[in-house]
């Protein structure tokens, strides 16, 4: 067994709440980013003069190369900072972040200057040929997001496992929870706040002219690129102050090699299973259709296959190897094996509610004028899933720490029960707004109760030189869950809505006025099913939540 090496001898007093509340700001800056382009996305694609039609697919890169590498980073560096230390880790995961952001946000369209002015050289160097500003802007862009990415996914599992060298073993359910929902918080809100955010920059372009003008400024109206320049005194000032708040934690460090085999492995398997499965967490407020959301693409079955054959390959590396990037004897103990499995219904049960928000609202809009007001009523009514499943991890942290992980964990998810029977039962083509806030606020408590249970029992099921990589465990299970739903709901709805059309359509396929109607009714009983589908999802749940224990397994 591998023993821990203290580098720090003289620990001060610190408060551990204080230092939850420091890593928290990256933690939420990191995954507002990860959402945060779809908002403006086209204008990116306007600004830099490109074809729209030729460029979307490879445009949508930043979205997705952003989830790949956020879900990348999360595998090695919570090992990583079981070998360095959380503080090293943290700080070192907090200045590639703000690289990424320093490389979009300075990105030049016309490929003049900056990074993408290097770029421009080089593929002219080696090209012979004068390539497009644009695409050489885009391909900037992309980088840069990648590179913020891999800081952003790591902060999570190390400021998980910096909870649990802050917090002793019997007070550490609340603290992981909030750290949790902090992280699910931040992505779902990112498209909301860079919609509200470049609408204010435009809105508002002649006074921020002004106002520079009035301090000997030359600067045009910020863009989208100012939401990138704010990333960084907010993540410098959270640096400064997380360094000093840790200087007098004791950085425990274990002791092994790096696995770069298993990590080559785990990585390729993560990245073949998001892109196979369609590599989107994110929903579009406008979405109306359940195509719109997502679905598996036409190569998706050689890679999901790749996939499983690096994951195989992955056991057997690590089975042998002896410093694992990931013990697999852990999941011999109960705790973490059933809070792992129990975090991917969570997953795959908080996408039902994400997805089917939107396009409830939008396929009863009267016409598409009105886009822009549904994607505001979006918002809230997302709102009132998230937020309250954010705030519901504190107290599932206190009823944690009184009646057991397993209660906690088991009340949560009857809660979501009861929320989607409840969406399966009164959902209408006409139900209320009021009515549907309601429900998804009854999820959101449930699943935001399950966040601290879950977190803790993984966590303290792994010995204390295995924090970081038991960390890790517990976010790619729930993106895992997450990505594993927005295929499977896409596939499920779209073949049950061709089905109930085919049958009900009939006469009314010649009227378009009334074909639309029947088919607007019809996709909102699929919405009812998939509501329905929740619950399910949620009952099976309870089987491996109950299996969880309040002692280390």
């Amino acid at each position: 067994m591998q023993t821990n090496v203290s580098t720090s001898t003289n620990q001060r007093r610190v408060n551990p709440w204080l230092v939850l509340a420091l890593v928290s700001i990256p933690v939420f800056v990191g995954s507002l980013d990860l959402t945060i382009v779809s908002a403006f996305l086209p204008e990116i694609i306007v600004k830099l003069e490109l074809p729209v039609q030729s460029v979307i697919d490879d445009a949508a890169w930043i979205v997705t190369g952003y989830l790949l590498a956020y879900t990348v980073s999360m595998t090695f560096m919570g090992r990583v900072s079981d070998l360095v230390g959380r503080r090293r880790a943290y700080v070192a995961c907090l200045i590639i972040f703000m690289l990424g952001s320093f490389v979009v946000a300075e990105v030049d369209p016309q490929a003049r200057t900056g990074v993408a002015g290097a770029i421009y050289d080089l593929a002219f160097r080696f090209g012979g040929t004068r390539p497009d500003p644009g695409n050489i802007a885009l391909v900037t862009i992309i980088l840069g997001r990648v590179l913020q990415a891999l800081g952003a996914g790591a902060i999570v599992p190390v400021s998980l496992a910096l909870v649990g060298d802050l917090f002793p073993r019997e007070r550490r359910a609340q603290p992981l929870g909030v750290i949790g929902a902090i992280d699910t918080l931040g992505w779902v809100l990112g498209h909301l706040y860079g919609g509200i955010m470049v609408r204010w920059f435009a809105s508002e372009s002649g006074n921020f002219v002004s106002f520079f003008r009035s301090l000997g400024l030359n600067w045009d109206a910020p863009d989208w690129r100012a939401l990138f320049w704010i990333n960084l005194p907010i993540s410098l000032i959270a640096l400064l102050l997380t360094w000093f708040a840790l200087r007098g934690v004791k950085q425990e460090r274990a002791t092994g090699r790096f696995d770069l085999l298993g990590t080559l492995l785990i990585i390729g398997a993560l990245t073949a299973l998001v892109l196979g499965l369609g590599a989107n967490i994110e929903i579009s407020s406008s979405a109306s259709s359940f195509e719109e959301v997502g679905g598996l693409p036409p190569y998706a079955v050689p890679v999901l296959i790749g996939a499983a054959i690096m994951f195989v390959l992955f056991i057997i590396v690590e089975l042998r190897a002896r410093d694992p990037l990931f013990d697999l004897r852990l999941f011999r103990r109960r705790n973490l094996s059933a809070g792992l499995l129990t975090n991917l219904f969570v997953g795959f049960a908080l996408m039902i509610g994400l997805v089917s928000v939107p396009i409830l609202v939008n396929i009863r809009l009267p016409d598409a004028s009105q886009l822009s007001q549904a994607a505001l009523q979006v918002g809230i009514l997302l709102s009132a899933l998230t937020v309250p499943m954010a705030a519901a991890a504190i107290p599932g942290g206190w009823l944690s720490e009184r009646i057991g992980y397993s209660r906690t964990a088991g009340l949560g998810l009857l809660l979501a029960v009861i929320g989607f029977v409840a969406i399966w039962q009164t959902w209408t083509l006409d139900v209320a707004d009021s009515v549907i806030a309601l429900e998804m606020a009854l999820v959101g408590i449930g699943l935001g109760l399950t966040f601290s249970p879950i977190s803790a029992a993984v966590i303290n099921a792994a010995d204390q030189d295995k924090l970081g990589s038991a960390s890790a465990l517990v976010i790619i299970m729930r993106l895992l869950g997450m990505t594993i739903s927005v295929s499977a709901l896409t596939a499920f709805a779209s073949q049950r809505l061709a089905t109930l059309a085919q049958a009900a359509l009939g006469d009314a396929a010649a009227d378009p006025m009334a074909a639309l109607d029947v088919y607007s009714r019809l996709t909102v009983q699929v919405l009812t099913e998939i509501g329905l589908l929740g619950a399910v999802l949620c009952a099976v749940a309870l089987i491996p939540a109950a299996l969880l224990q309040r002692r280390k397994d």
